[in-house]
């Protein structure tokens, strides 16, 4: 892949990364956070991520009962972010964001398990997720499942998931549904169909491109 189309797919994944946030409860959750938390989230937003003072930062506002915060301490472990990898306490910091009640936590949550090779505990928490309908767990669950095992016939057995979440928006799984068709794992008419879908996925994040365009240009 060229150093163009790479840097196109980044920015097409944060904007799956901007989607599902924006159709997960994260304002909600927001909402129901204290003030003293809110005050002490903003400080340690605005402090340089990769500073061990702003996971301590986290941390303190995540034993006062912050569920965002919860769940960011649960990303900086899982990252080494600020500090030392620790997935054992990624676990558990995103068991309780999840018990607090945040969607977003259940996604990550999901891919750390993935990461760890606990497969049927990664579906589980992923198929909770769309009894609850929550979309997003429909893309992960399609796409992590794919990961373990990419050939047709899992295609086939995920494709209801990934043609929902498409259908609903979602960035990747739009991407992901159109790369599986123009591959032909749905058949000659899949091929057809995926080549209409990359015309609308170009018409749809073709500003995406012209991002990186300009950037190059502004080098």
């Amino acid at each position: 892949m060229c150093d163009f189309c790479r840097r196109v797919r980044k920015k097409l994944w944060r904007a799956s990364d901007a989607w599902e946030r924006t159709h997960s409860n994260d304002a909600e959750i927001w909402s129901k956070e204290s003030d003293q938390n809110r005050e002490a989230l903003n400080v340690a937003a605005a402090m340089n991520e990769t500073d061990p003072a702003t996971l301590q930062a986290y941390l303190e506002a995540a034993e006062a009962g912050s569920v965002v915060a919860m769940g960011r301490v649960a990303w900086q472990y899982w990252t080494g972010t600020g500090t030392a990898p620790d997935l054992i306490q990624a676990e558990q910091y995103y068991r309780r964001a999840i018990e607090g009640g945040s969607w977003t936590a259940t996604i990550h949550y999901a891919r750390l398990l993935d990461e760890l090779g606990q497969y049927g505990m990664c579906d589980k928490v992923l198929e909770d997720g769309i009894a609850s309908g929550f979309v997003p767990a429909y893309f992960w669950l399609a796409w992590l499942r794919y990961k373990r095992s990419n050939n047709r016939e899992i295609c086939k057995e995920v494709r209801p998931f990934l043609e929902h979440a498409a259908r609903a928006g979602h960035p990747g799984a739009r991407y992901k549904l159109m790369h599986w068709m123009l591959m032909g794992r749905f058949g000659p008419w899949g091929i057809i169909r995926g080549f209409l879908l990359s015309l609308r996925l170009a018409h749809d994040y073709g500003h995406l491109a012209d991002e990186v365009k300009s950037e190059a240009a502004a080098v």
